[in-house]
Parts: C-alpha cells; structure tokens; sequence
C-alpha cells in the first residue's frame, strides 16, 4: 500500500509532539559545539518506518526544532528544522520506495546487520554513554532546571546495548521487518550528521566562540544518536505492526 494514503493531521500531530517529548527527555550536552545527544531520531525513524515519508519529515523537521526553541538550544532551530526535515522525508522514502524490493534478503544479511550493529552500541557504550550522565533539559522556556545526576557505569551500558542488539538481531533473522530498514535509517542518519556538521563549522561554532575544526567531535555522537535511534525505532515498529498498528493493517 502506498504511503500516500496514511496521511492525517492527528497521526502528523501526535509525532511532532511525540518527537518533541522524546527530544527533551534526555539531553546529554556536548559542551565542545554546545549541542546535545537526544532520542527524537527514535521517533522519527518510527514515523518513517509506520507512516512514510511525510509524517517523518514533519514531525522531525517541527518537534525537534521546537524542542531546540523551548530547552536553550535556540541557534539550532533552524538548521534542526531543515536537517531533520529532509532526515525523515528520505528515510520514508527509502524504506517505502524499496521495501517490497528488500523481502528478500536472507536472514544471514539481517544477523550481520545485527552484529554490527550491536558492535556500533558497544562502541559508543564504552567511549560516550558511560559516566557521567545528566538526564533532561537544563533549560526550558528560558528556566534552568536541575537536571537528575546520573552515573552510568560501563558494564551497565554494555548490558543495555547488548540487549537491544540482540532484539534487533532477532527481529531480522525473523524476518519480522526486512533488513532494509535500518541500513535506510542509517542512511539517512548520515544526512544528519553531515548537515550538523557543516552548520556547526560554518554557523554556530563561529557564532558562539567556539573554533569551527570542534564540530568534528561530535560527528561520533551524532552517528551514534542514529543508531541507537535505529535499533529503537526497528524492533518497536515491528511490534507494533504486528499489534494492529501502522503499516501492517492493509498490507
């Protein structure tokens, strides 16, 4: 079925502030381009994969840069707004453009996928997740908000991840959702990092002082932010697929 025919205000709305819950809940500052780590990419991947091409691309482009707007983070907005905009719209239409094209990749493709996967997470586990953690917005609506403390030691990171690895691995070799959409999603998450990038080098890190050449070291949290969003967004869209939900119930 076309994606064209799952269009509607209320699903639209419903992402936009499902991204923008999402977006807020856990912000993990990046002090270097004065960014931050979130899980709105969850959300819009879960759009994408449901819904399509264009409720991704609203809620993204619109919930995440609201959230921008409302937690102090005002001078991404607007490269948010486009970024994420042009991240759902192309995740979409990845996944639907080819989905019927991918049925048939072999359950061995779906467990490498996994792996790597899986070997991505442990990755940033250990190198960015670990440690300390300050866990929400340290501002909302021009308040400064103390944000809960965490600290998240590496052996329970790794446990995490290789938990979700596992389940997306499962979920592939299952052939519950085809394999195809997370390398789309990845795809996809490399036109945010690249667009982060450049506005970081040529915008916001000269605007706030900061040396442009730093926007490179957020390039690894922002690949991770996709992944982690990936590996959320798959095995959650297949389940609820599979509840009635989404694209599964005129397929």
């Amino acid at each position: 079925m076309s994606y064209k025919g799952r269009i509607d205000i209320v699903t639209i709305v419903i992402y936009i502030v499902a991204v923008y819950v999402a977006t807020i809940a856990i912000q993990i500052y990046q002090p270097v381009t004065g960014g931050y780590f979130n899980l709105g990419e969850a959300v819009i991947y879960l759009a994408a994969i449901l819904h399509g091409p264009i409720v991704a691309a609203l809620a993204g482009g619109i919930g995440a840069s609201l959230a921008d707007l409302s937690t102090g983070y005002g001078i991404f907005a607007p490269a948010t707004a486009v970024i994420k905009f042009i991240e759902g719209y192309f995740a979409g239409w990845l996944i639907w453009k080819f989905r019927d094209k991918a049925r048939n990749i072999k359950a061995a493709v779906g467990a490498l996928i996994g792996a790597l996967y899986t070997l991505l997470l442990i990755f940033f586990a250990i190198y960015y997740w670990s440690g300390p953690t300050y866990v929400g917005p340290e501002q909302f609506l021009s308040l400064t908000i103390t944000s809960a403390y965490l600290e998240i030691p590496v052996y329970v990171w790794i446990i995490i991840v290789l938990v979700i690895g596992a389940s997306l691995s499962y979920v592939l070799v299952k052939k519950l959702v085809t394999a195809w959409e997370p390398l789309a999603l990845i795809f996809a998450g490399l036109e945010m990092v690249i667009g982060y990038f450049l506005y970081e080098y040529f915008v916001s890190n000269p605007l706030t002082g900061r040396q442009p050449v730093a926007a490179i070291v957020e390039i690894p949290v922002n690949i991770g932010q996709a992944v982690i969003g990936a590996s959320i967004a798959v095995p959650l869209a297949s389940w609820l697929v599979r509840a009635g939900y989404g694209r599964g119930k005129s397929d």
